[in-house]
């Protein structure tokens, strides 16, 4: 197995998109382009506030990746977002309404949630981690340990002093306690589902560099 990782290319998105569905939107909906539609909304979000990033390749193929904004830097990563209207359109050709609305509210918990944790701590950081996604076929041998030691090395190569990311309780949010994070802040929303909601908690963690 020969890993590589390396800078993010424009020719990366689309197997990123793959990657992103696999990991978090799989089987969530009726329709598999309906899940990659929202994949690729997803991962807008995060390419639009971005400025440095990686992809993991084993063999050839990209089985992780990770998003990162150092807060000093222009997100530049809004380079690498793909059509917004295509992606609508997408959602709307293979999607029900409730899918739909269900999507959205989903998108809207995340972000009013995000924001009540970052009114919550009184601290300035210099970076965010602001996606990670790793292929289940990879996960348990140090993929995501690796990028993030990567997106670690380019926050201090900035000066960077310290870092915080969101993560929930659909992750195994155990690995940052495990790469000495300090979880600061939780709290619990309701995910909509076909048949209602569901709980899930939410984490922000923080690592200071030494």
């Amino acid at each position: 197995m020969q890993l590589t990782i390396r800078k993010i290319e424009d020719r990366d998105i689309p197997e990123m998109i793959n990657l992103v569905h696999e990991a978090w939107f799989d089987g969530f909906y009726e329709k598999e382009e309906f899940e990659k539609a929202a994949a690729a909304i997803s991962l807008n979000k995060a390419l639009y506030n971005s400025s440095t990033g990686r992809v993991a390749e084993v063999d050839g193929q990209i089985l992780g990746m990770i998003l990162c904004k150092i807060i000093k830097d222009d997100p530049k990563f809004r380079k690498f977002q793909t059509n917004t209207i295509e992606n609508l359109i997408e959602l709307s050709k293979h999607g029900e309404e409730q899918e739909i609305n269900r999507l959205i509210k989903t998108f809207e918990a995340e972000k009013s949630i995000y924001n009540q944790f970052l009114d919550e701590v009184d601290t300035d950081y210099d970076a965010s981690i602001e996606y990670i996604a790793v292929s289940s076929k990879s996960r348990g041998h140090g993929l995501g340990k690796s990028l993030i030691y990567e997106a670690i090395k380019d926050f201090k190569n900035e000066d960077c002093q310290n870092l915080y990311l969101f993560t929930d309780s659909d992750c195994n949010y155990r690995f940052y306690d495990y790469l000495d994070f300090e979880q600061v802040t939780s709290d619990t929303i309701q995910i909509p589902t076909k048949n209602g909601s569901r709980a899930r908690e939410e984490f922000m963690y923080a690592y200071q560099f030494m």
